[in-house]
């Protein structure tokens, strides 16, 4: 072999010598996690698939691809719209106890996501927070009231000041809350944060005693449930 050609046989050896190393690398973990799963499994007298069940069951409610934060309450919840657009690959990638097994998740007896041949398993079922989301409005006509409140619990109210050409919008109020302060007017849009704990109230301030013009408030609710997680694993 001439020397022009040795660093390019150098470089294909390299690059073979690399796409076998991250398969063993691949194997070795996968095959690492399964020890691991049958050493904790025998440790706690299960067998390999309730084990596996039971830690996909706990992950799936508290750190998971079905999992949200920002759904209006202080704790994390299964959020229905993450459950319906969810499929196995993205589950078995998030939830180490369900790769390289055939297994099926459910939410109150749908089937979300399922991947190989359920001839028997292990399954177990864990209760879950739930939320759904809706959007919702309402507006206060300044010419004839100075409150509204949105139908449904959320965390971010979006305003939409718009007083009339004698009017001077100077507060608003989300509760007992002002969220929104300015003695020389506000107008235009603004997003604020707000208490989840009930239906926004959302209340108007006028230096005028005859106001006209309108404010609009629009959010995304959130609609709370208890479901009913269920997992099957056949290894």
């Amino acid at each position: 072999m001439s020397d022009r050609n040795r660093p390019a046989a150098r470089a294909q050896t390299t690059l073979a010598g690399l796409a076998v190393a991250l398969v063993l690398v691949t194997a070795v973990t996968v095959g690492g996690v399964v020890a691991a799963d049958r050493a904790l499994a025998d440790a706690a007298g299960e067998s390999l698939e309730q084990h596996r069940a039971e830690r996909t069951a706990d992950a799936l409610v508290t750190e998971s691809p079905l999992v949200s934060s920002d759904n209006g309450s202080a704790a994390e919840a299964i959020d229905l719209a993450l459950a319906n657009d969810t499929n196995a690959t993205e589950l078995a990638a998030a939830v180490p106890s369900l790769r390289g097994v055939a297994f099926r998740v459910r939410v109150d007896d749908r089937t979300i996501a399922e991947r190989g041949d359920l001839s028997g398993g292990h399954t177990v079922s864990r209760g879950a927070l739930a939320v759904s989301r809706r959007s919702v409005g309402g507006t206060v006509d300044l010419s004839e009231e100075t409150t509204t409140t949105l139908d449904g619990r959320t965390n971010r109210v979006r305003l939409d000041v718009n007083p009339g050409s004698n009017t001077t919008v100077q507060t608003v109020r989300v509760g007992d809350r002002v969220v929104l302060h300015r003695p020389t007017g506000i107008e235009g849009v603004r997003v604020v944060e707000v208490s989840s704990r009930a239906s926004p109230v959302i209340r108007v301030e006028t230096a005028e005693s005859d106001p006209s013009g309108s404010v609009d408030a629009s959010a995304i609710a959130f609609d709370s449930t208890v479901v009913r997680i269920e997992v099957t694993v056949d290894v």
